[in-house]
């Protein structure tokens, strides 16, 4: 079969200064290439005008089916919501036009919104979780007329009415396909900034109120051996001369022993590139691990440490204390490592003096490059502060979600909010989003 791989985040600076390099459509078009079909990818990140080379493109491949991936329903910045599925629908609604082609939704935004998609876009199937293997599945019953309603992780329309299975963890992620960067424009994203993106793992120990990911990959962690994650580095350096490397897990330093493995194994190659990780917890973040860090080629860290305070940090379940945040921003410092740090400030119970603490916290500490400020929460399907938003009368209905629903303290005024902004601004390197 002829499939088209269409990345739909159109945003090349989200929430940094870096485009978001599409992994998951790069995996998933790996898994259908070593089935044997012929795959195409189109993304709308680097695209002049989306719709018209889109078309184009749609027109000359002719496919046979078409992946669409979709990674955020908005984008957030403090006080300005920016709806981001009206571009979804321009992708959709111009496939659509021109092709009879069956489509298929997947990314990380069906996984919390599935049903959701399925309505907005007026579209019939969609593939929730970890679509490696699923995807694959799902080609194949394509091809031999086999029942794709059957496929873990589907959600589906019928007789009017949508359903869904659930989702399949995959337990052996070394024996998944490898991702296909060769297909996307890699010197495209390095003149932006952005680099080749991989993950390690799956699954999350950690029950954050504010974060879903505990429920959709479970608790249990699922690990790639060190050996894996080489192999898709040198395949991603064969496919594009590729030096700097993302990866992309939501917490790249948990377990701290895996993480040791793939930095010795790093070093043991010396494969001599560079990489980053996004959301690093403060736990274990020792002077001999930084150390390691940085001499496995990490350029830069970036640690996730959400709130200064010890009231909050409990709130919120981080578990993790502002002692290991202190160590590990003494570590990063010691170790010579650059890095940022995010703050994720507005939690059920937050208040100018938890928010204080918060500041006076990082000013007693060495200076990160950058301290990247969250006010508010984004509110999603399986969040626990869901339960404070109603309490707070700050979510009505959960069918609200997909609108754009946020959470906020009571206890933050807006005129607080604003005189807060406007003092965060003036401290060098550090922005409000």
């Amino acid at each position: 079969m002829k499939v088209l791989v269409i990345s739909s985040n159109k945003i090349k600076a989200l929430a940094a200064p870096i485009p978001a390099f599409p992994s998951g459509p790069a995996y998933i078009a790996g898994g259908a290439l070593e089935a044997g079909h012929e795959v195409e990818v189109f993304d709308a990140c680097l695209a002049d005008d989306v719709t018209s080379e889109l078309t184009e493109h749609v027109e000359r491949f002719d496919p046979d089916a078409i992946g669409i991936s979709v990674r955020n329903v908005r984008a957030r910045r403090w006080s300005d919501h920016q709806d981001l599925r009206p571009g979804v629908k321009e992708i959709t609604d111009s496939v659509t036009r021109i092709s009879t082609a069956p489509i298929v939704l997947g990314g990380p935004a069906i996984n919390n919104f599935g049903r959701e998609w399925l309505e907005y876009l007026d579209l019939d199937f969609a593939l929730r979780g970890e679509s490696e293997l699923t995807f694959t599945r799902y080609l194949d019953m394509l091809d031999e007329g086999g029942d794709i309603h059957t496929i873990q992780g589907c959600v589906y329309r019928e007789d009017g009415q949508l359903f869904e299975l659930p989702i399949e963890p995959i337990e052996d992620l070394d024996a998944t396909p490898y991702p296909a960067f060769e297909l996307f424009d890699l010197d495209g994203y390095r003149t932006l900034g952005g680099s080749p993106a991989l993950f390690t793992k799956r699954g999350c120990s950690f029950h954050c109120t504010h974060c879903p990911q505990n429920i959709l990959e479970g608790s249990r962690y699922r690990l790639k051996s060190p050996k894996r994650v080489i192999n898709e580095i040198d395949r991603a350096r064969s496919a594009g001369n590729a030096d700097m490397f993302y990866f992309s897990d939501n917490l790249f330093n948990f377990p701290k022993y895996h993480a040791e493995a793939i930095c010795h194994e790093l070093i043991e190659q010396e494969l001599g590139i560079r990489w980053t990780a996004d959301g690093l917890t403060p736990l274990g973040m020792t002077r001999d691990f930084c150390r390691l860090l940085k001499e496995s080629g990490c350029a830069a860290a970036s640690l996730s440490v959400e709130s200064g305070s010890e009231w909050m940090l409990k709130r919120m379940r981080r578990g993790y204390s502002t002692e290991h945040i202190r160590e590990a921003i003494t570590s990063l410092s010691k170790a010579e490592l650059p890095f940022m740090v995010s703050l994720l400030l507005g939690g059920p119970g937050e208040s100018p003096e938890t928010i204080a603490e918060s500041i006076d916290l990082l000013g007693s500490l060495p200076q990160a490059q950058i301290v990247n400020v969250n006010i508010g929460l984004s509110l999603e399907h399986h969040q626990s502060v869901l339960a404070d938003a109603r309490k707070d009368g700050q979510l009505q209905d959960e069918s609200d979600l997909f609108d754009g629903s946020y959470y906020l303290s009571p206890e933050l005024s807006e005129d607080y909010l604003r005189d807060l902004v406007e003092s965060l601004r003036d401290k060098a390197n550090w922005f409000v989003v």
